[in-house]
């Protein structure tokens, strides 16, 4: 019985330990660098009419966006183990017009280096798939679905997407940039 007892402890002490011993990418003070996000152009007007179809078969994206490497310590030093390979997209759509029913997430593999300190200028980056945009809620807005919003009633949706990339340091470290928010109104004209 004592030896029943004892290896319930162990196990339940290894279980412990495991859940103890990680860390997160949102937590991770070992990283000297951290990764903003500025939105410098885009087109926040999205007509979903133009061309026969939803935004004409083309993709959102942002004209122009600069990921900049900062370091924590302004005083420190930077080395190329700390420069930053961004590997994913994280998009996040959230209604900013009171309705409830939002686009689907979304997830891109792309690939980014920002070097320690540096920063990468983003030109045309595709930000939202435009298949995404011929379904809920953007379907309303189509004239032979009403074109209206059922949730508002109005004639023109309005989300922003959060975006949020992800990466790793040459050293091996996870790292994400600050999250920031696009805002897009979207309507049929």
């Amino acid at each position: 019985m004592n030896r029943l007892h004892l290896l319930g402890g162990l196990v339940g002490l290894a279980i412990l330990c495991a859940g103890c011993g990680g860390s997160s990418a949102l937590d991770n003070d070992t990283v000297p660098v951290f990764l903003t996000v500025e939105i410098r152009e885009y087109n926040p007007e999205v007509n979903l009419c133009t061309a026969g179809g939803p935004n004409g078969g083309a993709d959102l994206t942002i004209t122009d966006m600069l990921v900049q490497s900062q370091p924590k310590d302004p005083g420190g030093t930077l080395t190329a183990n700390q420069d930053v390979t961004l590997t994913e997209w994280e998009v996040s759509p959230r209604r900013t017009d009171g309705g409830t029913v939002v686009s689907p997430d979304w997830v891109n593999p792309v690939g980014v280096f920002v070097a320690a300190g540096g920063q990468a200028a983003l030109e045309n980056y595709r930000v939202y798939p435009n298949e995404y945009l011929s379904h809920s809620p953007f379907i309303y807005l189509l004239p032979e679905n009403g074109g209206v919003d059922p949730e508002t009633g109005e004639i023109i949706i309005r989300e922003s997407l959060r975006l949020v990339l992800h990466g790793r340091t040459v050293s091996g470290e996870p790292i994400s940039t600050e999250s920031t928010l696009v805002a897009f109104r979207f309507f049929c004209n």
